[in-house]
């Protein structure tokens, strides 16, 4: 036996956890902590019977509700309002449950769920949408008997078949969603994106690279972009994004480049590579190290390759890319020299005597080059994220003192000493690295991924690219902490199908829609009917006859022995006597009007077995068919 208040129950705390799970993410502490809680104390609450009162629970609501509306402005509106929603569904689960209390906690489950939207749309928000559609569907059937009587209880075959219909609403609904998917636009992006346009997202790529102004860096593995391409070795994996040409103080910027100048690059191969970006705030592209053209949006490629959207979009976009994988960019007629020499207003005197060394002893370019790299690894640094220099002087105490620092310091450092010893240099910020799926045949590069190297022009060459964190001590190992087993099997799944999700629903925007239907009319358009075509419609069409009788069959296959034998009672009583059988007369009263032995034998041995919930046997069958036949 199954009773339906442990059913409904058992379906509230699991809409509830739906409801929840996806906004966990964003919520503050409290009301992350809250939930559970109140999950886990309703549960109990429920069998002690010590749930909190209405009164309490309207008091604990409003101090709440007052708490987070004084916390709403103008740069901070949706955060308040999804933690007072958090906690809103969360005194509901302790608190006294009546049939419109449940209702409430459907309500507030559901605008939970959506309010997640607001920051993220990936892939799995449309797996907690359909399970909490569905369980929805149930509880409300599930309700509508505990309104009835709270205390019902119900056979195991009963509950099922309880179920089994409430499941039958939100599948038949479910074709129609699927033609509302392929009518109905939607957005790209997630919708607090498209609210809070003036916010910034943070990334870890920047458009300014200053070592010094924070202690450490944390990893982030969220996703920058991926890149539908080959496998390439490890050592290509230079995705560009932005030169800095320009120091301001210690920092390093992107300035106007130089009047005249303009890269080239010859002599080497193409590699072609799709790149899906999520939406950010940047406007530059990235693509592997060295660009050389991109189709699908609108973007420039300046001289020294950094590729630039003409636009600022959030919204979802995919691009075309062809690189040649090269470490030198070639230049047409002269640089200035002057320019890419500037070096920081104040350079301390130890680095001033590194580049008075190295100036001294490398007569050209190139030797001067192969010595600092020299001096980098003669230093024995040690790449690290944590307990970074933040002195004055930060550059100093990287090379000297504490020798620890992450990609800003080694570029930053090798830079400066770079124009301290006569040779032009700037840095590029981008991306090394990228976790390549083989489910899905693609990169992917997370914002943990951002890196910043060298580029030092070496004349008669051109810009030759030096990446000096590869000098530090413990450059192998850290290559080598790469995740692996289980974990990092399950989140590759899970991003593949991200990705699929990104390519086949987000990006199926209302302008795809349209070339959809455009295509389909010029394709009927272009349709002639034939003979061949008619004989091809007429198989069809009898087909489909056949298909519907093979269905209405099978249909009438499924009817119980009781039901038949039932209709075939009614048919032979219509027949043999004039009065009139009202769908409300019950087989005795019909047995009383007929005064027919054959008949009271039939009803007796029937209402037996059908009023004693059980199915007829054989014999009893086989009874009854005999008994109908010796009626007519």
């Amino acid at each position: 036996m199954v009773r339906i208040s442990t059913v409904l129950k058992f379906l509230t705390y699991s809409i509830a956890l739906l409801g929840y799970a996806p906004l966990s993410p964003y919520l503050e502490i409290v009301p992350q902590l809250i939930f559970p809680v109140s999950l886990i104390g309703g549960i109990f609450a429920e069998r002690k019977g010590n749930r909190l009162s209405g009164p309490i629970a309207t008091v604990v609501s409003t101090f709440f509700f007052i708490y987070y509306v004084t916390q709403i402005n103008r740069d901070n509106l949706v955060g308040p309002a999804v933690n007072l929603l958090t906690v809103l569904l969360s005194i509901r689960l302790i608190s006294e449950k009546k049939g419109r209390n449940y209702l409430q906690i459907f309500a507030l489950s559901l605008f939970s769920l959506a309010s997640s939207s607001l920051f993220t749309l990936d892939a799995f928000f449309l797996a907690y949408l359909i399970a909490l559609f569905f369980l929805i569907a149930v509880a409300l059937v599930i309700l509508t008997f505990h309104a009835t009587d709270n205390n019902m209880v119900l056979p195991r075959d009963g509950a099922k078949t309880v179920l089994s219909i409430s499941l039958l609403m939100p599948a038949a609904a479910l074709p129609l969603m699927c033609v509302f998917f392929v009518i109905l636009p939607r957005t790209q992006y997630p919708l607090w994106n498209f609210l809070n346009v003036a916010g910034s997202r943070v990334t870890g790529f920047s458009e300014k690279v200053q070592p010094g102004v924070a202690s450490s860096v944390g990893e982030m593995k969220n996703a920058a972009f991926r890149v539908s391409c080959g496998k390439l070795p490890k050592e290509q994996l230079y995705w560009r994004g932005a030169v800095l040409n320009t120091l301001v103080g210690n920092a390093w910027i992107r300035g106007n480049l130089p009047a005249g100048e303009e890269g080239y690059v010859s002599g080497a191969g193409e590699i072609q590579q799709t790149i899906y970006p999520e939406p950010g705030r940047s406007g530059y592209l990235f693509a592997l190290n060295v660009p050389r053209q991109v189709t699908g949006v609108r973007a420039s490629l300046a001289g020294d390759f950094v590729l630039k959207s003409s636009s600022i979009s959030a919204r979802r976009v995919k691009y075309d890319a062809v690189s040649s994988p090269v470490n030198t960019i070639n230049t047409r007629g002269w640089i200035d020299r002057e320019y890419y020499l500037r070096l920081p207003p104040s350079l301390s005197a130890r680095m001033a005597d590194v580049g008075r060394n190295i100036a001294r002893r490398g007569k050209a370019d190139e030797e001067k080059v192969e010595l600092l790299k020299e001096f980098f690894r003669s230093r024995k640094i040690t790449y690290a994220t944590s307990d970074l220099p933040v002195s004055a002087d930060p550059l100093d105490e990287f090379l000297f003192t504490k020798k620890r620092g992450n990609c800003e310091f080694f570029s930053s450092s090798f830079a400066v000493l770079l124009r301290s010893a006569g040779v032009p240099s700037r840095l590029v910020g981008g991306y090394f690295g990228g976790e390549y799926n083989e489910l899905g045949g693609y990169y992917l590069i997370t914002e943990g991924m951002a890196h910043a190297w060298v580029e030092a022009y070496i004349d008669g060459r051109g810009w030759l690219m030096v990446d000096p964190s590869i000098m530090s001590a413990n450059f192998q190992k850290v290559q080598k902490e790469k995740e692996s087993g289980t974990a990092y099997r399950i989140r590759m799944y899970q991003d593949s199908f991200n990705y699929l999700w990104n390519m086949a629903v987000i990006n199926y925007d209302l302008e795809k829609q349209f070339q959809m239907a455009n295509e389909v009319n010029s394709r009927l358009k272009r349709i002639s009917l034939t003979f061949q075509h008619g004989k091809i419609l007429l198989l069809t069409g009898l087909t489909l006859i056949m298909l519907i009788l093979v269905i209405l069959a099978a249909r009438r296959a499924k009817v119980s022995r009781e039901e038949k034998i039932m209709r075939k009672f009614l048919r032979q009583m219509k027949r043999k006597y004039t009065f009139d059988i009202l769908p409300s007369t019950s087989l005795h009263e019909l047995a009383g009007m007929a005064k027919d032995p054959l008949i009271d034998k039939f009803v007796e041995i029937y209402g037996r077995t059908i009023y004693g919930d059980r199915k007829l046997t054989i014999e009893e069958y086989r009874t009854l068919q005999d008994l109908l036949r010796s009626l007519t």
